[in-house]
């Protein structure tokens, strides 16, 4: 699969991927703007409200209905999502209409009606949706961690943002919001499927040439993280407990994220895992758990999820860590090693035959990291993580004291008391 990017006069970045067996095209437009370019009191929330907004209309397309009835009419479907980092939206279709994406995308991006009416519409919307997602407590226990890890910093905020800024955010604010970061020079387009480089470059030429505005504003670097809080708890009428135990992992691009993903696919990847076969299939302690980490430009994070039977809770938190203590004093054989390497290569190359998947990875990377990684390169670096690696940066990144909890249960307290216990007694 080959890549091309071409940067255009005005900053604007194209990127593709020829994917020449695909019937279908992938369009998006990246967006280098998350919610950590947020003020937490003033505006958090308004990357992703934003978000909604562009589905609302346009000068030429002036209803949503109008937008989702001409991608419908060929057979595709679009989306968006916000992250803390970055805004994407997108649209795949047949190959043969990836004019009409491209026309799309950009005429969402750059002419919004901004109606006041909508917008007032679209914040009952968002509410309900925050409503949603605190009414999920093994989603919502993931939020109480950021506050730990990076306390301080916008990463600790929330991507949906605060309830008051969402009800009075005023049209002016959101509109100069979208004008100081939506410009040229901070997004990119990438399409890929049964595509041609120089035809995307002359449709995006044609749509999006003539966009203007250099990139002023750069996230606020994390400076600090692990502040002294260990524990984030909600108690919560629940019918599990359900746990968070993450700590600050690694950016994309450093020396140890290879090792760390090994680590993460060894402890909860799968269901030969060895938090889901020792946690759950031995000891009956949870019925999820899981391993992942995520990356950010300069930091990242570890995390395991578990959701266990209540009267569990304490068994089950002190099995987890001493999981990953295990991982981090006693080295990992050369058949575990294979299968989590293995287990990372089938993912990502099986990944790798959807066009989305692949239109994401190349504008992920070229918005945060203003450059694209292979396949080849990404595999190359997890292939040569060594039982040694893991014993070195498991010890690092696992370290008790580095620990932190996030839980939701009726009574959090006996789970609080066993994380203290065991982080305590790990460390000593």
């Amino acid at each position: 699969m080959k890549h091309n990017v071409t940067t255009l006069s005005n900053g604007l970045r194209v990127v593709t991927a020829e994917m020449t067996e695909a019937f279908s095209a992938t369009v998006a437009v990246n967006v280098g703007v998350g919610s950590r370019y947020e003020q937490l009191d003033s505006n958090n929330g308004v990357s992703h409200f934003l978000e909604h907004l562009l589905f609302k209309g346009t000068k030429k397309r002036p209803s949503t209905k109008i937008i989702s009835e001409q991608i419908d009419a060929v057979g595709g479907w679009n989306n968006a999502y916000t992250s803390n980092e970055q805004t994407c939206y997108y649209v795949k279709l047949p190959y043969q209409h990836v004019e009409l994406g491209v026309d799309i995308l950009s005429d969402m991006i750059r002419n919004p009606l901004f109606d006041p009416d909508e917008i007032d519409r679209e914040r009952g919307v968002v509410l309900e949706e925050m409503n949603l997602y605190r009414d999920d407590p093994a989603s919502y226990v993931n939020r109480l961690t950021p506050s730990l890890l990076w306390p301080g910093h916008p990463l600790e905020y929330e991507v949906l943002g605060q309830e008051k800024v969402i009800q009075t955010i005023t049209r002016e604010a959101i509109r100069e919001y979208e004008k100081s970061h939506y410009v040229a020079a901070s997004m990119v387009v990438t399409a890929a499927g049964r595509v041609k480089h120089d035809e995307v470059v002359k449709l995006v030429e044609k749509y999006m040439g003539d966009m203007a505005g250099e990139r002023t504003e750069k996230p606020v670097p994390v400076t600090g993280v692990l502040g002294g809080k260990r524990i984030a708890s909600l108690a919560k009428d629940t019918a599990q407990t359900h746990l968070n135990i993450s700590t600050v992992a690694y950016p994309y691009l450093h020396p140890d994220d290879a090792t760390s993903k090994i680590i993460t696919t060894i402890l909860g990847r799968g269901l030969s895992s060895r938090l889901f076969v020792n946690v759950r299939e031995v000891k009956g302690l949870a019925y999820s758990v899981t391993a992942t980490q995520e990356n950010f430009v300069d930091t990242g994070e570890f995390a395991v999820y578990a959701g266990v039977n209540i009267s569990k809770t304490p068994d089950a938190i002190k099995a987890i860590i001493e999981e990953l203590q295990t991982i981090a004093t006693q080295p990992v054989d050369a058949a575990e090693l294979d299968k989590a390497k293995n287990q990372i290569r089938g993912g990502l190359q099986m990944a790798m035959e959807s066009n989305s998947a692949v239109a994401d990875r190349m504008g992920t990377q070229l918005i945060l990291l203003n450059r694209l990684r292979s396949v080849e390169e990404t595999l190359s670096e997890i292939d040569a993580v060594t039982s040694d690696d893991i014993l070195r940066v498991a010890g690092e990144m696992l370290s008790p004291g580095r620990l932190r909890l996030g839980i939701i249960a009726p009574d959090p307290k006996p789970g609080v008391a066993a994380f203290e216990e065991a982080v305590t007694a790990k460390a000593s």
